[in-house]
């Protein structure tokens, strides 16, 4: 017998280096083709008709490069926007978002009937959200609302809600602060139970009281969860408009009308989709130098 052919050899292993595991790929091949057709190219499509006057009859119509990013960056309409916008986020901000870290906090310190606890938690999520919103919506009727019906009892009201400039952004954001979020609770939580009981413990012994156990042990282990939570938060307030649209549509006064909104009234009602097109990118680049500070900052901290 001859000595085997190294160069043969070399092959095999080479392939066997080269041997892909086919079926995590054919599963995840489905969602990945999913996501490059509807986040991907759509996101691309924007950026190209952004710098067209677009044309539905022959598309893409003419390109005017830059000019509908200057047309709508020297709109008083859309700088409206983009103060409400900022202000809606301010408002969820300061009442929402930490809602689901102080309930997963006390929801840590529940030992009988935690499992009943976290399951009721999650009923609302099984809502859709618009029907909560219509709802909230009849709920906010000047003349037969249970809130202004409520109010009467205490001497308060009849408020207009929905039709008072100083009450309507307000009005808006109050259903997020009773409605909660189930899946960001549940995250908290399992972070919240996977910080080491031995460092809560030593902490307790050597005379550290709730509130500083909160601050120096279990808020900097879960801030990790809070920054990704506070990201995703972010970009939702900040495209938010199934819920003003149900609620106000933009009114009074176009006091609730947010970028998101006059980018679609924009593109579907005036059909100026490079305008939209343009607005959408300007947004997206505010989001993400928004997510990217963010990042650094919490990278510094670290």
């Amino acid at each position: 017998m001859g000595d085997p052919d190294p160069i043969a050899g070399v092959e095999i292993i080479s392939i066997r280096k080269l041997n892909i595991r086919w079926m995590p790929v054919l599963f995840l091949f489905p969602s990945v083709l999913c996501y490059v057709l509807f986040k991907y190219y759509p996101l691309l499509n924007m950026i190209y008709v952004s710098f067209f006057r677009y044309s539905i009859v022959n598309p893409p119509g003419v390109f005017v490069g830059f000019s509908n990013y200057t047309e709508f960056l020297s709109s008083a309409t859309f700088w409206q926007a983009v103060s409400n916008t900022f202000v809606f986020f301010a408002l969820y901000l300061g009442l929402t978002f930490w809602i689901p870290i102080v309930q997963a906090l006390l929801l840590s310190d529940i030992r009988r009937a935690n499992a009943f606890f976290r399951f009721m938690y999650q009923l609302p999520t099984i809502v859709p959200a618009v029907a909560g919103i219509l709802v909230w919506k009849w709920m906010y009727n000047p003349d037969f609302g249970l809130l202004n019906y409520w109010l009467h009892f205490v001497g308060l009201g009849p408020y207009l809600w929905l039709n008072d400039l100083n009450m309507t952004k307000l009005a808006i954001v109050l259903p997020a602060v009773f409605a909660g979020n189930g899946i960001s609770l549940l995250l908290y939580y399992s972070a919240i139970k996977s910080v080491p009981t031995e460092i809560l413990e030593a902490a307790k012994v050597d005379g550290a009281g709730p509130w500083r156990r909160i601050w120096t042990m279990l808020l900097p282990n879960i801030r990790f969860i809070i920054v990704i939570q506070f990201v995703a938060f972010m970009s939702g307030v900040l495209l938010a408009y199934d819920n003003i649209y149900v609620m106000t549509q933009g009114g009074p006064a176009g006091s609730t009308t947010v970028v998101s909104m006059l980018v679609v009234n924009t593109a579907f009602q005036q059909s100026r989709f490079g305008i939209s097109g343009a607005m959408s990118m300007f947004m997206f680049i505010i989001i993400a130098l928004l997510t990217v500070l963010q990042n650094k900052i919490s990278a510094e901290k670290d």
